[in-house]
């Protein structure tokens, strides 16, 4: 019998968290110590739900084993740390990348796993949720041989995933193309792809000026984040290449102010800017749900429904606002907003009003 102080048992109880996070579709783990508990939480459809929760004395021992499978220094507990692993429902075949994140807190430090679900064939802009007008005027953008394309959003909005469908799109032989991460996400070959690590020296401004020697085509920057990389993200972009990158704006017109109060002028904007994408993901209706013959008014169909378990709710979408240089620049230009957008898919019953709204009017 396997005891609770057995190494197995630490072993067998992590696998145990990760099935079920992967079973229940989670974009994140978090494992945070409290005064007498060590908690586990999963992160679903942008919802955090609890998992587990173990004795406190269990906690130190957890988090030795992630530190362990992700690298990372056992002894440290005063300092942050970063690292890598993977998981998977094979315990002897892990495929899945996941980025780690430790943080020393009160009662011990917190783990928090993220998962990096995307694979290579779901990166298609075709399925990330824009209409067919925000899918034209984007295509339209990546199809040109240098200037500048944005997309913006809060932290979780799917940005990242948005500009890997565009680097997925333009990954073909005859293109060099490279890229700055913060961390590098997900492994995409035929990319050239930099690890941002100031601790190294490799600030995003160096990479920035060591790939402009590298023969580029198209240069991805994680994110635009002070002066100095948005300086050379807009001379970049105006030396022939295609440089895609994200702000953290409310919304796509807003990217004007942010870019202005970083230093840079509007008219180098007007000189390279190709059209600026703004993002939210929110939450879908359950398919299950609303297909099954159950009465829904009786609540039947929510307590049976093995799809949502009764949150009514599965997946989330992307809700898009695409605009042109253009329409960044004169705000009498008329825009398919991310409330426009998601009016339609509330018609199409794919989300409700109170998903868009918690997603959408909240930041407005």
């Amino acid at each position: 019998m396997i005891g609770i102080h057995d190494e197995s048992f630490i072993i067998h109880t992590w696998q145990e968290i990760v099935e079920n996070a992967l079973h229940a579709k989670a974009s994140d783990i978090h494992i945070e110590a409290r005064p007498l508990s060590s908690l586990v939480r999963i992160r679903v459809d942008g919802l955090l739900q609890t998992q587990y929760e173990y004795p406190i004395e269990f906690h130190e021992r957890l988090i030795t084993r992630i530190k362990i499978l992700a690298r990372l220094d056992i002894a440290e507990k005063r300092i942050p740390q970063d690292g890598r692993l993977c998981i998977g429902l094979d315990f002897s075949n892990p495929q899945i990348d996941c980025r780690v994140s430790l943080l020393p807190t009160l009662y011990g430090e917190k783990a928090v796993i993220r998962i990096l679900h995307s694979q290579i064939e779901e990166l298609d802009l075709n399925k990330i949720g824009l209409l067919p007008e925000q899918l034209h005027l984007l295509q339209t953008a990546i199809a040109q041989t240098n200037g500048l394309i944005l997309v913006t959003g809060p932290t979780g909005s799917g940005k990242t995933r948005t500009l890997y469908s565009c680097l997925n799109q333009l990954n073909q032989t005859h293109r060099n193309l490279c890229s700055i991460e913060d961390p590098i996400e997900i492994r995409l070959p035929g990319v050239n792809q930099v690890a941002y690590h100031p601790r190294a020296g490799l600030e995003f401004s160096t990479i920035i000026k060591a790939l402009l020697r590298q023969d580029p085509d198209v240069i991805m920057i994680g994110e635009i984040r002070d002066s100095a990389t948005a300086n050379l993200a807009i001379q970049a972009a105006q030396t022939g290449h295609l440089v895609l990158s994200t702000l953290h704006t409310r919304d796509a017109r807003s990217v004007l102010p942010r870019l202005q109060s970083l230093g840079i002028e509007q008219e180098l904007l007007e000189s390279c800017l190709l059209c600026v994408s703004s993002q939210r993901l929110v939450r879908m209706c359950c398919v299950s749900c609303k297909d099954s013959s159950l009465n829904q008014q009786s609540n039947q169909t929510l307590e049976l429904c093995t799809v949502c378990h009764g949150k009514g709710y599965s997946g989330r979408i992307g809700i898009h606002e695409v605009l042109s240089v253009e329409q960044v620049l004169d705000a009498s230009l008329t825009y398919v907003s991310m409330i426009k957008a998601g009016q339609h898919y509330i018609n199409s019953g794919l989300i409700d009003q109170a998903s868009l709204s918690a997603e959408v009017c909240s930041w407005r």
